[in-house]
C-alpha cells in the first residue's frame, strides 16, 4: 500500500496559512480521485483508494504540525506499509515560493513536521515532496510568518505549485517515487530538471 501524508494545522484558523499547503495538496488530490476522509482516529483523517495495481491511503494528522509523527505511528501500526511508499507533503522555507522539492530521503531540514515523523519512526528514508514558502520574515519571526497567509501575488504562484504537487502526488499513486521523479523531470525538462543519483530533483 501506498500512503501519501500532507503535513499541517487542523482547523479553519490555520487552512489558508503558508504552513497548510500539505493539507492542500492532499485535500485536493482527495477531491480529484472523489474520496472523503474518515476519522481513523483521535491524530487523523485518512481517506482510502485504488489504481489500478495497487490500493493507497492518504493521511491528515490532527495532531498538529510538531507531533505529526504520532499519527503516522499509529496508521503504520495498523497498515504495516514500507516507508519507502510513503510520500510526505509540506512547506519549506528554504524554497522560493512555488518552488518543489522531490527528494527519496534526508534530513528534516529543520521542519518540525517531518522532525516529529523521523523521531517517531526512526527512519529518514521516506519520500518527501516540498514545496516552497519562501522566508521573507524577520529575526525570529518564523513562527508568525509559517502561520501566516500567502500574499495576493503569491496566490496563483502557489496555486500553481499545489496543482503540480497533486499530479506528482498522482503519478505517486500510480508507480511510486520512480514514476514520480520520472513525470517531474517530464513536466521541467525546460528547466534542466534531471533526478540525481540521490532521488532528487529540483
Amino acid at each position: 500500500m501506498r500512503v501519501i501524508v500532507g503535513l499541517g494545522n487542523p482547523g479553519i484558523k490555520y487552512s489558508e496559512t503558508r504552513h497548510n499547503v500539505g493539507f492542500k495538496v492532499v485535500e485536493n488530490l482527495a477531491k480529484l480521485k472523489n474520496l472523503k476522509f474518515d476519522k481513523f482516529n483521535q491524530s487523523a483523517l485518512y481517506a482510502r483508494g485504488e489504481t489500478d495495481n495497487s490500493d493507497f491511503s492518504l493521511l491528515l494528522p490532527l495532531t498538529y504540525m510538531n507531533i505529526s509523527g504520532k499519527a503516522v505511528r499509529d496508521f503504520h501500526s495498523k497498515f504495516n506499509f514500507d516507508f519507502d511508499e510513503m510520500l510526505v507533503v509540506c512547506d519549506d522555507i528554504h524554497l522560493d515560493v512555488g518552488k518543489i522539492r522531490l527528494r527519496a530521503k534526508g534530513s528534516h531540514g529543520g521542519h518540525n513536521g517531518l522532525l516529529s515523523i523521523i523521531e517517531e519512526i526512526q527512519s529518514t528514508d521516506f519520500p518527501r515532496l516540498r514545496i516552497g514558502i519562501g522566508k521573507n520574515f524577520e529575526k525570529d519571526k518564523q513562527a508568525e510568518y509559517v502561520l501566516s497567509p500567502f500574499n495576493e501575488e503569491e496566490k496563483p504562484i502557489i496555486n500553481d505549485a499545489i496543482n503540480l504537487s497533486v499530479e506528482i502526488c498522482e503519478a505517486f499513486l500510480v508507480g511510486g517515487l520512480k514514476k514520480a521523479l520520472e513525470y517531474y523531470s517530464k513536466i521541467h525538462s525546460n528547466k534542466k530538471s534531471n533526478p540525481t543519483i540521490n532521488g532528487v530533483t529540483e
